[in-house]
């Protein structure tokens, strides 16, 4: 059963090769390029949030992608600024 509360990140939100009209939310500068789910998953533990993943789910504007999944962040911090957060520790994942 899906857990109430959180933010909803899906992968989409820091993908800099998708559009703002498709659903991404960040300046491209910030964002990454094609971030998959364990990549997120490990720049969340590092930064010490919980969180649920949904890996079977489709982000629903970009229901024809492979790339699937979207998690559950326990946080009250703004979407955006949690993705941007997320976002720059995946950057320095892939240094």
């Amino acid at each position: 059963m899906k857990k109430r509360g959180g933010r909803i990140l899906w992968l989409v939100y820091l993908d800099s090769s998708v559009p703002r009209s498709r659903g991404r939310i960040l300046p491209r500068s910030k964002a990454v390029s094609k971030p998959t789910l364990q990549e997120v998953i490990q720049a969340l533990e590092r930064l010490g949030y919980r969180y649920q993943v949904y890996q079977d789910k489709k982000y629903p504007a970009l229901w024809f992608e492979e790339r699937q999944g979207y998690i559950v962040v326990e946080t009250s911090e703004k979407l955006r600024i949690l993705a941007l957060k997320v976002a720059e520790e995946v950057r320095k994942l892939r240094r």
